[in-house]
């Protein structure tokens, strides 16, 4: 089963772009050695095993270990722990929906000027009042500022998140 775009963005969060690679690959098979992740990805040997441990420090894969009767030397067999994965898509994105429920907050509550001078700045009621409506860089009238468009934006971001997460 292929990985969403959520899952990508944590894995390459946290072990880097190669990680996105190397779970992609393992997200297709059952068990799969380090040798044949290295065949359809490219990346060295050593930089696979460095990958598949810090992704096993964070509990998104796991391991059976089998001995080569031949060669006396231990096979890895590794997999991908989609339920961890999951928990851990989940936590982000609880995170980016309280950051994001905070910033509608504040933009609901706030009333704010700028300079139709310099569109970068944004001044709320209070730091407005601070300057006496003046522009800190040049002294022109600060104009009220219509965030209608970026609550409207906030609250779709919210909804949708919401959705996801079967919280809405």
């Amino acid at each position: 089963m292929p990985l969403d775009e959520a899952a990508k963005v944590v894995v390459q969060e946290l072990a880097g772009e190669d990680a996105v690679q190397v779970v992609e690959v393992l997200s297709d098979n059952h068990e799969i050695t380090d040798e044949q992740i290295v065949a359809r990805t490219g990346i060295k040997l050593n930089n696979v095993r460095k990958l598949l441990y810090t992704l096993f420090e964070h509990n998104l894969v796991f391991y059976r270990r089998v001995r080569d009767r031949t060669a006396g030397w231990f096979k890895y067999y590794w997999s991908l722990n989609r339920t961890n994965l999951d928990i851990l898509v989940k936590m982000k994105k609880r995170a980016v929906l309280q950051k994001l429920k905070s910033r509608l907050d504040y933009e609901k509550s706030s009333m704010f000027f700028h300079c139709p001078n310099h569109p970068e700045i944004r001044l709320t009621f209070e730091e407005a009042m601070e300057v006496n409506f003046r522009c800190p860089q040049c002294d022109a009238q600060l104009q009220h500022y219509d965030n209608s468009k970026i609550i409207m934006v906030l609250e779709h971001k919210v909804h949708q998140l919401q959705k996801e997460l079967g919280e809405s």
